[in-house]
């Protein structure tokens, strides 16, 4: 195979390894943005519930401001047909509050394992091209070797490398720390 074969097979690659990132791409895009969506709705659902709420609170209070008043001693503090009345929108509430709960668990999961998609996506870029890299005699094996074992490193230590992001992001820890610890985990 000439050199021009080469590039034209390599360019071939590039193009079908775009295409299937762009597919994958947008079907991620769709899946969180109608994921986003639905949170958006439950949210909405829930604040529509707790402003009915709000209402019947009220009365509540309303009604222990005239018992307070006209406290006999004789009289009692009733609001059973109020909490009847709302009963029905707490269990909805609660209903909604674990929907939002699972939709965020969710949309929480499906970052984590894009992000590590997107990992293993980066270290077969890298792989590919370090193969094309060695075939054409551009790297040695003992370099080749080296940056895939690299490459291999940031891959597995893929969670422990997110953590120490994370604590960067916070400011639990500073850049000259942060730098420590991932030079520590890639040696």
């Amino acid at each position: 195979m000439d050199m021009f074969e080469k590039a034209a097979k390599a360019a071939k690659e590039v193009g079908d390894n775009m295409f299937h990132s762009a597919k994958n791409l947008g079907e991620s895009l769709y899946n969180l943005t109608k994921e986003q969506s639905e949170l958006a709705s439950l949210n909405i659902q829930k604040s529509v519930v707790e402003k009915k709420l709000e209402s019947s609170y009220a009365e509540i209070g309303k009604r222990y401001v005239e018992y307070v008043e006209k406290c006999s001693g004789g009289d009692t503090f009733d609001v059973s047909d109020v909490l009847e009345n709302i009963e029905p929108e707490l269990e909805k509430l609660a209903d909604i509050k674990l929907q939002i709960d699972k939709k965020e668990t969710t949309i929480r999961e499906e970052n984590e394992q894009k992000a590590k998609k997107k990992a293993e996506d980066e270290f077969n870029a890298v792989k590919q091209k370090l193969d094309k890299a060695f075939a054409l005699d551009i790297l040695t094996a003992q370099e080749y070797n080296e940056k895939l074992e690299a490459a291999q490193k940031r891959l597995d230590n893929y969670d422990l490398l997110k953590k120490i992001e994370m604590q960067l992001s916070m400011g639990i820890i500073s850049k000259v720390e942060y730098d420590e610890k991932i030079k520590k985990i890639l040696e």
